[in-house]
C-alpha cells in the first residue's frame, strides 16, 4: 500500500501524539504523515493498542484504566512489529489499514479484523469478570476452531470450556481436558488464529457458555492477543511461527529407537536389556535414564543430581562410554525441579528456591515424592546454580537431557517468584507464572547449551510449557497415559492438537505408561505402529515389580515380548530407519517453513467436510497417509482418503480420493497410504542398527506415478551441527515427476552443486510400483543400463522396477519406460 496523506474534516480527527506513534480519536490538527510503530484507539474502560508485522498479523494489547497487574512476561513471540505504511480511514467507524494487506476496524468499543476484503473476526471485546480479564469474540455459524496444546477432546474444541492451566494427569484417556501443556493459541477454520500471549493462570470457553461467543479469560498479566490470518493451516502455521519461531533441527539420531522403562534400577539390568535388543537386531539410539540413576527410592531422592549407589552404578562415565562405542547409544538421564529435604545438594539450594509470602524459601508438605522446596528458574543465579549439575553430566558422556514435573506438578499460588531479572519489579505468584515455569527451565537449558556446547545439537525431551517453547528445541511427551485402548485414542487429539499449537514434537509414551494390571500384546502392538509415524518413537512405561509388588512389570522394551509381537514391531522400527531420510526431511520443512510433521486431514484446505470427520487419520508430510487401528479385535476399519489418487503402500493398488473404505486389518499391519505422484527416499542397508551408520549418499527413491507434475525435495546436512542452515552448508536436492502412460520421467536439481567439485557423487535408486522391470532407461537422453524389478521394502508386497542413477550435481533427466 503506496503512503497516503488525508485531511479529515469529520468526526474523528488524528494527531501525531509521538514521533512514532499515531493516537486515533484524539482532537489534534495534523494530519498523518504515513508511517507508525503502534495506532492507539483511547476507548471508554482503557487503552487499545495496535501493532503490525511484515507477516499478515495483527498485535492487540488493552490497558484497562487502572489495571495494575499488566506485566508482561512471556518472551514467546520474538518478530518486532515494524514501521508500516498505514492507512486510517474515518466514517461511521475508523479503519486502520496495514501494508500487509490486513486491516482493523474500530467501531465503539468492538474491533472487526479483515484480511483483505473479507472480515475474518466478526467482533472483538474487552470484558471484567471477578479476578478475570480477557476478551470475547463473535463466533460464526458452523466455525471450528483447533488448537489449545493437549487436550483429549475431538479435534474441533468448539462447545468445550477448559483451563488455561499445565497439569498433570496420571492415567489419563479420552475425554482429559487438561493436561501438561496449555498453549493459548486456536486456529479457527475460517482462516485466522487468535494466539493469546499470557502465561498466567486462565481459560477458554468456547461456544459453551454462549455458542456464539469465544471468551478467553486470565487472572493477570500483559492482555495481548495476536490475529495471524491465513487461507488454511499451512499458511496461519507458517505465519504463527514466524512471529513465536520455528525448532531448530533435531540432532539426526533422535529420530531413532529410544530404548526406556520407568524405570531401570542398576547397570546391570540396563546391560542385559541392550544385548536383548542387540540379539533380536532391534535398531536403537537412544537409552533413557529415569530416576534410579540417582538414588534407589522414587521418594526422598529428588534433587539429588548425581549418580547414586556406587554398587548400583560402579563407574557411570565407563557404562555411557561403553554404550555409545560399542552400540551406539546417546544418554538421556532426567532431572527435576524439585529439591527435596535431605538430598544432596538441599542445603546448596536453598538460597535459589521460590519462597513464600514472608520471602522465607516455600517447603511441600503433600508433594508424592517427599518434603522439599521448588527452584526459582525465573532467577539467573538459580538457572547457573542448576546449570552446573547439568554440565557435570554432560562431562560423563550425556548426550540429552529429560525434564519431569515442570508444569509444576506442584504449584500452590502461595509461593512466590522473582522475575527481577526480567524486569519485574514485584514478586510474583505462582498462578502469575505458571504456565511459563517449564518454558524458562526449557530456555535455561538451550541457552546454556547453546553458550557452553556450540556445536552440538541439544535433545530435550520435555513433558510442560508455552508457546514459542519450540524454538528451545523441545520434543514434549504427552504425559502419563493410561496403558489401554482409550489412552490410545486419546493420543490423536492430543498428538493433532499440539501439532496445531506450533509444537511439532509431541509424542507419546509408546505402548502407554500406567495402569495395567497385565500385559495386551494387540495394545502394544497397534501403539507402536501408530508410533513409528509419530515424530519420537520411544516406548515407556512401568516396569517396577521388583521396587513394588503392586506394580506389574509389563515390558516397554519390544525385544522382551514374545512372538509374533516381537518381528511385527520390528518391521515397523525398520521401517521407521528406512524413512530416515524422508523423517528428516520433514524436520527441515519444520525448521524453515514452520510444518508440523503430523498434519490433520484438512491442512491445506478447510473445505472438505470429510476431512474433519477422520480425526484418527493424518498425514505423515505431505506423501503419506496414517491410519492407525485403535480398535480391540479389529478386522477392519473405516477410513477417508482425501482428493487425489492414493496408492496402498502395501500392494501398490491406486485408488480414487475422496471416498470412505472399509479397510481389511489384520495385526501385521495398520492401514498405509502414498499420495499419488509422491516421492519417498528411503534408506536402504543390509543391516541397520542406528542412525550412526546411516549414509545419504546412497538413496533409494519411491516414486508413485502421476500423470500430474509433481516435486519433492530432499534435504542432506552432516546431522549434527547447529548452523547448518546459517550458513548454508546442506543440500536440498529437488525431483519433479510426471508419467504419460507407461513413460516416466524424472528430473533431478540440487540447490549447491559446490559440493561437488570434490567428485561428489550421489547414487540414486528409482523405485516404481511395476510387475516388471524397465526396458530402457536414458539418463540425459543417454542409454542406461536397465535393473530388475525388485521387492525394496520391508511390509511391502507389490513389486517395483529399479533403475539405479549416479548424480553428480547438474541438473539430470531419467527417462523410464
Amino acid at each position: 500500500m503506496q503512503k497516503t496523506t488525508l485531511t479529515l474534516v469529520l468526526l474523528f480527527l488524528l494527531t501525531i501524539a509521538q514521533a512514532q506513534k499515531v493516537i486515533v480519536n484524539t482532537v489534534g490538527k495534523d494530519p498523518f504523515n504515513g508511517k507508525a510503530d503502534q495506532i492507539v484507539y483511547n476507548a471508554k474502560e482503557g487503552e487499545w493498542t495496535f501493532q503490525s508485522y511484515t507477516v499478515p498479523v495483527i498485535k492487540t494489547t488493552f490497558r484497562p484504566t487502572g489495571y495494575t497487574r499488566g506485566e508482561q512476561v512471556s518472551d514467546a513471540v520474538i518478530a518486532k512489529p515494524q514501521p508500516l505504511t498505514t492507512k486510517i480511514t474515518v466514517a461511521t467507524a475508523q479503519t486502520v489499514e496495514l501494508e500487509n494487506n490486513t486491516s482493523i476496524i474500530i467501531q465503539r468499543d468492538k474491533l472487526y479484523y479483515r484480511a483483505g476484503r473479507e472480515v475474518k473476526v466478526k467482533s472483538a471485546s474487552f470484558f471484567t469478570q471477578g479476578d478475570n480479564n480477557g476478551f470475547r469474540f463473535q463466533l460464526s455459524d458452523q466455525e471450528k476452531f483447533f488448537g489449545g496444546g493437549e487436550r483429549a477432546l475431538p479435534m474441533d474444541r468448539r462447545g468445550y470450556r477448559f483451563n488455561l492451566y499445565n497439569m498433570a494427569a496420571y492415567g489419563y484417556g479420552l475425554g482429559a481436558d487438561n493436561l501438561n501443556f496449555s498453549v493459548p493459541v486456536l486456529i479457527s477454520s475460517n482462516g485466522y488464529a487468535l494466539f493469546f500471549d499470557n502465561p498466567s493462570k486462565g481459560y477458554f470457553d468456547i461456544g459453551l457458555t454462549d455458542k456464539n461467543l469465544l471468551e478467553a479469560g486470565f487472572q493477570s498479566g500483559e492482555l495481548t492477543f495476536y490475529v495471524v490470518f491465513g487461507k488454511n493451516m499451512d499458511e496461519i502455521l507458517s505465519n504463527y511461527t514466524a512471529i513465536t519461531g520455528r525448532q531448530p533441527l533435531p540432532p539426526r539420531w533422535a529420530l531413532g529407537n529410544f530404548v526406556s522403562r520407568f524405570g531401570y534400577r542398576n547397570e546391570e539390568q540396563v546391560q542385559q536389556v541392550v544385548k536383548k535388543m542387540r540379539d533380536n537386531k532391534f535398531p536403537m539410539d537412544g537409552l533413557i535414564f529415569d530416576l534410579f540413576w540417582f538414588g534407589d527410592n522414587i521418594k526422598g531422592t529428588l534433587g539429588n543430581l548425581d549418580w547414586g549407589s556406587t554398587t548400583q552404578w560402579p563407574n557411570p562415565k565407563l557404562m555411557i562410554e561403553n554404550f555409545r562405542v560399542k552400540d551406539n547409544l546417546k544418554t538421556v538421564l532426567i532431572t527435576e525441579p524439585f529439591i527435596l529435604q535431605g538430598s544432596k545438594t538441599y542445603t546448596e539450594a536453598t538460597p535459589f528456591l521460590s519462597v513464600d509470602a514472608a520471602g522465607k524459601p516455600y517447603s511441600f508438605t503433600d508433594l508424592y515424592f517427599g518434603n522439599g522446596g521448588l527452584v526459582d528458574i525465573f532467577r539467573k543465579p538459580a538457572q547457573d546454580w542448576f546449570w552446573k549439575y547439568y554440565k557435570k553430566q554432560i562431562g560423563n558422556g550425556v548426550a540429552g537431557w529429560w525434564s519431569d514435573l515442570g508444569e509444576p506438578e506442584k504449584h500452590p499460588k502461595e509461593i512466590m517468584h522473582n522475575l527481577k531479572d526480567y524486569g519485574v519489579n514485584r514478586p510474583m505468584s505462582a498462578d502469575e507464572v505458571h504456565n511459563i515455569y517449564g518454558h524458562y527451565w526449557s530456555k535455561m537449558l538451550f541457552e546454556k547449551y547453546r553458550d557452553d556446547y556450540p556445536s552440538t545439537r541439544l535433545f530435550h525431551l520435555n513433558r510442560a510449557g508455552f508457546a514459542g517453547s519450540q524454538r528451545y528445541s523441545v520434543f514434549p511427551w504427552t504425559g502419563d497415559v493410561a496403558r489401554n485402548w482409550s489412552g490410545l485414542k486419546s493420543q490423536f487429539p492430543v498428538l493433532l492438537g499440539m501439532s496445531a499449537s506450533g509444537l511439532p514434537y509431541v509424542h507419546s509414551d509408546a505402548g502407554g505408561f500406567a495402569m495395567a494390571d497385565q500385559a495386551d500384546a494387540e495394545l502394544y502392538t497397534r501403539w507402536l505402529q501408530f508410533a513409528a509415524f509419530t515424530p519420537i518413537f520411544r516406548p515407556h512405561g512401568t516396569a517396577l515389580e521388583d521396587y513394588d509388588k503392586t506394580v506389574k512389570n509389563i515390558p516397554s522394551e519390544p525385544a522382551l515380548w514374545d512372538e509374533p509381537t516381537r518381528s511385527i514391531v520390528r518391521n515397523y522400527i525398520n521401517l521407521r530407519y528406512q524413512l530416515l531420510p524422508y523423517n528428516y526431511t520433514l524436520s527441515y520443512e519444520q525448521a524453515v517453513l514452520g510444518k508440523p510433521l503430523m498434519r490433520p486431514l484438512y491442512y491445506y484446505s478447510f473445505a472438505d467436510a470429510d476431512a474433519f470427520k477422520a480425526e484418527d487419520q493424518y498425514y505423515w508430510g505431505d506423501n503419506l497417509l496414517v491410519a492407525p487401528v485403535t480398535s480391540q479385535g479389529a478386522t477392519a476399519r473405516m477410513l477417508y482418503l482425501p482428493e487425489g489418487k492414493w496408492y496402498n503402500f502395501y500392494d501398490n493398488t491406486l485408488l480414487n480420493g475422496k471416498q470412505w473404505l472399509n479397510q481389511p486389518v489384520d495385526i501385521n499391519r495398520i492401514p498405509l497410504f502414498v499420495k499419488a505422484g509422491g516421492f519417498i527416499p528411503l534408506w536402504q542397508a543390509d543391516s541397520i542398527k542406528s542412525v550412526e551408520t546411516y549414509n545419504s549418499k546412497d538413496i533409494s527413491l519411491l516414486y508413485y506415478p502421476s500423470e500430474t507434475t509433481s516435486s519433492y525435495t530432499f534435504y542432506d546436512d552432516d546431522g549434527t551441527s547447529t548452523r547448518t542452515l546459517e550458513k548454508a552448508d546442506y543440500e536440498l536436492i529437488t525431483f519433479t515427476g510426471v508419467a504419460q502412460g507407461s513413460n516416466i520421467s524424472i528430473d533431478i536439481k540440487t540447490n549447491n552443486e559446490a559440493l561437488y567439485k570434490r567428485k561428489q557423487v550421489r547414487k540414486f535408486t528409482i523405485l516404481v510400483p511395476a510387475t516388471a522391470a524397465f526396458t530402457s532407461i536414458t539418463v540425459n537422453s543417454k542409454p542406461a543400463a536397465a535393473a530388475k524389478a525388485i521387492k525394496p521394502i520391508s511390509l511391502a508386497g507389490g513389486k517395483f522396477a529399479s533403475a539405479v542413477i549416479e548424480f553428480a550435481g547438474k541438473q539430470t533427466k531419467i527417462e523410464l519406460k
